[in-house]
């Protein structure tokens, strides 16, 4: 039996060093579930804006744990985070199409490609997946596409050629319009400063990341006996593993 997966994914620059791309992975019924309790919240504070982690205020303090308590309390859905150290050598000098000069598309290109590789986890013909990256990743939709390509190419190569496209869909989505992308981007600021162990300036973060770190020790599995935030660090492309 074929499952299908959906992930909703968002990507932030911290310290200046570091690129950090992390997302929420769920099937397409934890999906509706999950919206329905992020538009409950909507209604309890009387959210209109954006619930992004730039917007952690005091005044919604409140509203940001509720909101970022919809995916610690969600016995199903798992967040994956690849790290990229941009002082690291190798992605200096990583050069993902050969003779051809490298852009910043092409670099983040393959910081995604990785990205997926990491969430999806070992290599199966039993899922498939619905990619929404945050619109504003990349600077064309061509390179999105060219992602998708190359991977469904892949795991072609590693399953056979008759495997159907792992990726039923990759399409870049407004952050302002999905409420999961929106929850990613907070989860993804918390996160970041925990696993990096930097602590923020304001007051009312610092308390949202002790409190996300607080929900990943409540619950550190799913129910499945998963990993509920998965944490992985960028390499070069040729020294990953595919198993």
């Amino acid at each position: 039996m074929i499952n299908e997966y959906e992930i909703y994914a968002d990507e932030r620059y911290h310290a200046r060093r570091y690129l950090m791309v992390g997302g929420i992975m769920c099937t397409d019924k934890r999906r509706e579930s999950l919206h329905e309790r992020l538009i409950q919240l909507r209604k309890e504070f009387g959210l209109a804006r954006e619930m992004r982690w730039a917007k952690v205020s005091r005044q919604f303090l409140d509203a940001y744990k509720a909101w970022a308590d919809v995916f610690f309390k969600d016995r199903f859905a798992r967040f994956s985070l690849l790290v990229i150290d941009k002082m690291d050598p190798a992605w200096k000098q990583l050069q993902p199409r050969h003779k051809r000069r490298t852009s910043q598309d092409d670099r983040l290109a393959s910081a995604f490609y990785q990205f997926l590789l990491v969430s999806f986890g070992k290599l199966t013909d039993m899922k498939r997946w619905w990619v929404y990256p945050d619109q504003g990743f990349f600077s064309r939709d061509t390179v999105l596409s060219r992602v998708e390509f190359l991977f469904n190419r892949t795991y072609k190569l590693a399953l056979g050629p008759k495997t159907s496209r792992i990726i039923r869909l990759m399409q870049a989505c407004d952050s302002k319009a999905e409420d999961l992308i929106q929850l990613a981007d907070v989860l993804l600021g918390a996160l970041s400063y925990n696993v990096v162990g930097d602590i923020p300036v304001s007051k009312a973060r610092r308390e949202l990341v002790d409190y996300c770190v607080k929900g990943m020790q409540w619950m550190p599995k799913n129910q499945k006996g998963l990993d509920k935030v998965i944490v992985s660090c960028w390499v070069n492309p040729e020294q990953f593993s595919y198993q």
